[in-house]
């Protein structure tokens, strides 16, 4: 077995470019608003309230998050992989986009797919976009129903509600539409990027070369890998939600289960937008604030209960990232 990085060669570093720097920013800013809303004091009296059963739940939660990704992207490669390097990799990818940014974890899932398991560019893109098309249908179905069940409590935020639903549902719609008329959108796509001034680039060749692929695939095949990818997010997503349940109740937070299934969603979706860093610190804890402030829980309330939160969340991350020696360990000595 191999290492979870192959000898030779250093694990993805991330860039930090400029745009990251301005999201950092925004992040410090929008967590700094948090803190002026905090009583420090009141953060370290939640330790006294701490649940352990609780708290064991939602590390033993977030370690089947980690396994259950894994096991998504080793289903949907379909035996091509190893699964304990898969899970190396899920790791990598959750620390990076955690304590980074999500475009380093994008690249990672790339850069270790195709040295750790030799997976080729055009199936790699194939299985991604299919697994976030689950992964948005499942928020996209489950942030309706809170919705239609938190209808009267949600007055502010209806017309946003339903904006919301309506765009991403014709998204699906166009996912669904690409899905059938693949090979002629294919084939037209294909000829835009082998265009003179596309051509030259790179990363447009692969591209070129991942629709190719796509175009050639066996309709059963793709059937079955969209119902393959949309159930397995949706198993996904459901555990997410018992995780973000259990970590608040592990502070003995008063929302109810739909308020946070309702918030939950919301969450989701903003990390899609490229405006967050570090796992989204900031943006997460001040849209929360909102919302739940909407339900009738004061920020005062909520602010360090969030905090501490946001601080066991790093912690379970660094828990996780012991999975890579002890991998290393022991695929090492079964090499002997």
């Amino acid at each position: 077995m191999q290492n979870p990085v192959p000898a030779g060669q250093e694990a993805p570093k991330a860039r930090f470019p400029f745009g990251n720097l301005l999201k950092a920013l925004l992040a410090l800013a929008l967590i700094w608003v948090v803190f002026s809303k905090t009583n420090f004091s009141e953060v370290w009296s939640l330790r006294a309230g701490l649940s352990l059963p609780w708290a064991l739940a939602t590390l033993l939660l977030y370690l089947l998050l980690t396994f259950l990704k894994a096991f998504q992207y080793h289903s949907m490669f379909e035996g091509q992989t190893s699964y304990p390097r898969v899970v190396s990799i899920v790791v990598w990818q959750n620390a990076l986009s955690n304590f980074v940014a999500a475009g380093a974890g994008v690249a990672s899932y790339f850069a270790l797919f195709k040295t750790e398991e030799n997976i080729k560019f055009g199936r790699s893109t194939l299985v991604f976009l299919m697994t976030k098309a689950g992964d948005l249908f499942s928020v996209w179905a489950v942030l309706v129903l809170s919705s239609l069940l938190l209808w009267e409590r949600i007055a502010p935020l209806r017309a946003a509600v339903i904006l919301l639903a309506v765009v991403i549902g014709l998204g699906l719609l166009v996912f669904a539409l690409v899905i059938v008329f693949r090979r002629p959108l294919s084939a037209l796509l294909a000829r835009v990027l082998a265009g003179p001034r596309l051509s030259g680039f790179a990363l447009v060749r692969k591209g070129a070369g991942a629709v190719q692929a796509f175009a050639e695939q066996d309709p059963v095949f793709i059937r079955q890998m969209v119902g393959r990818a949309f159930l397995l997010s949706f198993a996904y997503y459901l555990l997410t939600l018992a995780w973000m349940a259990a970590s608040l109740r592990m502070f003995s937070a008063p929302p109810g289960l739909w308020e946070i299934v309702f918030v939950s969603g919301i969450l989701q979706l903003l990390s899609v937008v490229p405006i967050t860093i570090f796992g989204s610190l900031g943006v997460s804890e001040v849209t929360s604030l909102y919302l739940y402030e909407l339900f009738g829980f004061s920020q005062d309330l909520m602010s360090p209960i969030l905090l501490a939160w946001r601080a066991v969340f790093y912690l379970m991350n660094l828990f996780v990232l012991l999975y890579l020696p002890l991998y290393a360990l022991i695929s090492g000595r079964s090499s002997r």
